[in-house]
């Protein structure tokens, strides 16, 4: 059963009133979040159980706002970090039902999220885009495909700056691209004027608690559209399709192997292609893409629905997707050194992610891979690299999970493991027979492996 923090109310509400924000974090929804509220004349009161000590990122980012609002952080009782507050705002990761926010619900107390206040307030269309991968490489093509036309882009959500910030800056004719996490969905009373879905795999299940709930959360993005909105969906992803049972807006697919009624597909002679009823029109071959693997055809395609959803011309939609050259960490090329390729890929946070980026290459490639598991199922991945892998360095505490899991895919040894404790302690030279270094780190690790090109392989494996 899922639970909806979406109450009514205007930001004038909050002005001379008691607000509590429950999560600081790194700070970056919570600096942005208590700005806003701050400058409606509320009176803010930001609550975290952990330390001062481990916060110091979050509190860093509060800048000046940090002496306008009230800090209670490390261990407290409800009664004080609750502070007996007329809102209660909650920021993504805090699980919906946790004690704190349970006592706040049993009070009466309204809460909200970031999220459900900026869809609120927001006077201009939203394109909200979501997927278990694929989210930000999709919302930036789709900010440069709209930003061939004549309205201004502004992008936000899951990446950059609280948009919450923005919103007194919006225009009705603006639009509003949104990328947003399954944390950012779980709660939220309203789907954007346009959805997209990217696929739906599995993750977040430490949070979620089961694939289900997970789904659920991801199911918000179309669950409240009009008949009016427009559902950007994954045809080859059958989860992603069935997101939209019981939603009443109009589907436009995109496929790598089927041909929608209406939206954009992969066709036999590998050009990309928008088709609506008999109408077909090319935008550019795959092989003229700059980013590698099949997953960013898929991309490239939603990103050209929404689009030619605002009309903007098709030959200025496949010139952007000629000329784009990929997100940092993401399938990035670092540098070929000594016939090694070296691809950051470290925002890959899942095994769906990782087998994507190892099909995206023909060369045999060593992974490094490790981080939190999140509660993921390590079985697949392991036998993805068992097949298409000649080693894995592994770091971190998933280690002996995917130490595990690669034990058990690969009966012949092919696959070399090896262990760091540290990406300090990682300068492995890598063996004769590779290609391709894949670099793959969850979050703790990301900030730590170099976007910039060209870096040397010592620098890139020991940064």
């Amino acid at each position: 059963m899922t639970v909806t923090f979406d109450p009514e109310v205007t930001a004038e509400e909050f002005r001379g009133r008691r607000v509590t924000i429950i999560g600081l974090g790194k700070g970056r929804t919570t600096a942005g979040l208590a700005r806003f509220l701050v400058s409606k004349g509320a009176n803010v009161t930001i609550a975290d159980p952990k330390p001062r000590e481990e916060l110091v990122d979050g509190i860093a980012r509060l800048g000046d706002i940090a002496e306008k609002v009230k800090l209670i952080l490390g261990p407290s009782t409800d009664e004080t970090a609750l502070a007996e507050p007329d809102f209660v705002f909650v920021i993504p990761g805090i699980r919906p039902r946790s004690p704190t926010i349970l006592r706040a619900l049993n009070r009466g107390v309204p809460v909200l999220t970031e999220m459900a206040l900026f869809f609120r307030l927001c006077p201009a269309p939203i394109v909200g885009i979501t997927g278990t991968k694929g989210k930000t490489t999709t919302t930036t093509l789709v900010e440069r495909v709209l930003g061939r036309g004549s309205r201004r882009v502004v992008v936000g959500g899951n990446i950059g700056t609280a948009i919450i910030q923005e919103v007194d800056n919006l225009r009705p004719e603006d639009i509003v691209v949104l990328e947003l996490s399954s944390f950012q969905l779980e709660t939220l009373g309203h789907s954007p004027q346009v959805a997209v879905v990217t696929n739906v795999l599995e993750d977040h299940i430490d949070h979620h608690g089961t694939r289900d709930a997970y789904i659920a959360a991801k199911k918000n993005i179309v669950a409240w559209q009009g008949p009016r909105d427009i559902a950007v969906l994954n045809l080859d992803d059958p989860s992603a399709v069935a997101l939209h049972t019981g939603a009443a807006s109009e589907v436009r697919g995109f496929s790598l192997s089927l041909r929608p009624k209406r939206g954009a597909c992969l066709d036999q002679d590998g050009d990309l292609v928008l088709v609506s009823g008999d109408r077909r029109t090319v935008l550019c071959k795959a092989s003229e893409l700059r980013v590698p693997g099949r997953h960013n055809v898929a991309n490239a395609l939603a990103a050209a629905i929404v689009g030619d959803a605002f009309d903007i011309p098709a030959d200025a939609i496949g010139r952007v997707l000629r000329e784009f050259e990929g997100v940092p960490r993401r399938l990035e090329t670092i540098a070929e050194k000594d016939g090694v390729l070296w691809v950051n890929d470290s925002a890959a946070t899942t095994p769906a992610a990782t087998m994507s980026a190892l099909a995206s290459y023909e060369r045999p490639a060593i992974a490094i891979l490790g981080g939190v598991s999140k509660g993921a199922d390590f079985g697949e991945l392991a036998r993805v690299l068992a097949l298409r892998a000649r080693g894995a360095v592994l770091i971190g505490r998933a280690a002996d999970e995917i130490a595990s899991a690669i034990a058990a895919a690969d009966k012949t040894g092919a696959v070399e493991v090896r262990r760091a404790a540290t990406l300090d302690e990682e300068r492995v030279r890598p063996p004769a027979q590779l290609e391709v270094g894949l670099v793959h780190f969850p979050r703790r690790y990301r900030r730590r492996v170099p976007a910039a090109r060209g870096r040397e392989v010592a620098d890139l494996t020991a940064a």
